[in-house]
């Protein structure tokens, strides 16, 4: 289905799926159906084995009933509550054609709860079903290993230990929803809109003042599920981020003390809205505060409605022009933690930066580690003759790991800029391959997310040239302000617009 978005000043086409989800929810049902025919029949077995006095196997039996019949449960549950949500979502479709922040209830009113209750049911319905069946793996591998003298009965235990990983988060999960309760953001912006900003505040059900103050982190993800036969995963690219700090403040209204912390993020003009292009492709904004207190730390996360309206055309406000200022501001008076190893000088060639080896030791320490397990499974592939397109597939990316060790433990960089001209010198160990670059020829000095690493994203400095082409000066900066910071160093040494 495809909604057409028109206004004086706006006309956007926005593909909101190219599959049904009552299709979809059907196609979960079917899928669902096996899994409750041998719940049921695998349970009556059991409970046969019980009545006749076999006990091990009667309750071997039973167990595996209940897992696949509870999994089928909870996904016939899922899948009622789920057909609820889209008829309510249809109507809100038809009513709000051109206002697509509108179709989901918590949006429409500004009132955003959490995921912490949804996350501890979910942590907990995993962690049971992944240990129900886990767990007799585990002592079906023991017996082997012990009893019948199998040492690759051992591997089994694998299984269970990560069971143990899951209850840990599960437990971890439940004990953060006891203490803090569910937090909830109430926007001062509906939406968040693109080319100005997104506010409100979250308010959380406890008195809370961590000594250094809370994170907030808005983040632009995009957000892709792939399939490979029966087993999909889904990947989250960051396109976008920026945090901050913020104090919380003591607040009291008719559900009792609790504590509320302000949320001012100056969104891009060239940032993506929320958006759902099919099921398996989504551009999704992301709100997170944590913060570091005795016992359990707080953490919450929210979804939150950004997009591009006919107001993103316009001037920002004048509290949304201070934001941006204060923004700006930041960067020019940033200064360089003691931490960082980025050389910042000054010579008779202009401003160096010198980008130094092994600046990131965890990143190449994993990257590392996931080299050395990945080049195990390619000698494993031809020690036991797999079909030759595998060693051949495995052996590319295990040259593409090394590659980014290498990067990441050897790679230097140096940037040198001035009036007239930038160099850019690149190499392992020494930077060596140098290019000039005239002033006339650069457009802009920018950051960019480059890698990433969980939900940690990584910045590069990029350098936009006139004809379109960009090179990349700097790679891989944790800190994005940073990061901003150099790009707004090169760009005075240049003699740039700052604001470019």
């Amino acid at each position: 289905m495809t909604v057409t978005i028109e206004s004086s000043k706006l006309s956007r086409s926005v593909n909101i799926e190219s599959v049904s989800p009552a299709a979809a929810l059907g196609c979960i049902g079917l899928f669902l159906l096996p899994f409750a025919a041998v719940g049921v029949g695998t349970a009556v077995t059991g409970l046969r084995h019980l009545a006749q006095g076999n006990w091990r196997e009667g309750l071997m039996l039973t167990l595996f009933g209940l897992v696949f019949g509870g999994f089928a449960g909870v996904g016939g549950t899922a899948i009622v509550v789920g057909r609820r949500k889209l008829k309510d979502q249809e109507v809100l479709r038809a009513r709000h054609p051109d206002q697509p922040w509108l179709w989901r209830p918590d949006w429409a009113s500004g009132r955003i709860s959490d995921s912490s209750h949804g996350t501890m049911w979910v942590s907990w319905a995993f962690a049971v079903l992944w240990n129900l069946i886990s767990v007799p793996v585990g002592y079906i591998g023991l017996q082997a290993a012990l009893v019948q003298g199998n040492p690759e009965g051992f591997v089994a235990l694998f299984f269970p230990l990560v069971g143990l990983g899951l209850l840990t988060w599960a437990t971890r999960a439940t004990l953060r929803y006891r203490k803090y309760g569910m937090s909830r953001l109430e926007l001062g912006t509906i939406p968040g809109t693109i080319g100005r900003s997104l506010s409100g505040s979250v308010r959380v059900g406890t008195s809370l003042q961590p000594e250094d103050s809370f994170q907030v982190r808005l983040t632009c993800i995009h957000r892709v599920t792939t399939r490979s036969g029966k087993n999909s995963s889904v990947r989250e690219s960051i396109l976008w981020q920026e945090e901050t700090r913020a104090e919380g403040q003591s607040s009291r209204d008719s559900s009792g003390m609790g504590t509320r912390i302000p949320v001012a993020f100056a969104i891009p003009s060239d940032a993506q809205p929320s958006e759902v292009r099919n099921p398996r492709d989504q551009i999704v904004w992301r709100l997170e505060l944590s913060a570091n207190v005795p016992g359990v730390d707080y953490a919450s996360v929210f979804e939150v409605p950004v997009f591009r309206t006919p107001e993103s055309n316009l001037r920002p406000t004048q509290p949304e022009a201070r934001l941006t200022e204060s923004q700006a501001a930041a960067v020019a008076d940033y200064k360089q933690s003691p931490e960082s190893k980025i050389v910042v000088t000054s010579n008779r060639r202009g401003t160096e930066i010198v980008f130094p080896a092994a600046r990131n030791p965890g990143v190449a320490v994993g990257t590392t580690v996931f080299m050395l397990f990945w080049g195990a499974m390619v000698v494993a592939l031809v020690r036991y003759d797999a079909p030759v397109l595998f060693p051949i597939v495995f052996g590319l990316f295990e040259l593409l790991l090394i590659v980014g060790a290498l990067q990441f433990w050897f790679g230097v960089s140096r940037v040198t800029a001035n009036a007239g001209t930038l160099v850019v010198a690149q190499g392992y160990f020494y930077p060596v391959r140098e290019r000039t670059i005239p002033v006339a020829e650069i457009g802009d000095v920018s950051v960019k997310v480059g890698m990433q690493a969980g939900s940690r994203p990584y910045y590069d400095l990029i350098v936009g040239l006139k004809n379109g082409r960009r090179l990349t000066a700097g790679r891989s900066m944790r800190d994005k302000p940073e990061a901003e910071w150099l790009a707004l160093t090169i760009k005075n040494a240049l003699g740039l617009d700052p604001r470019g």
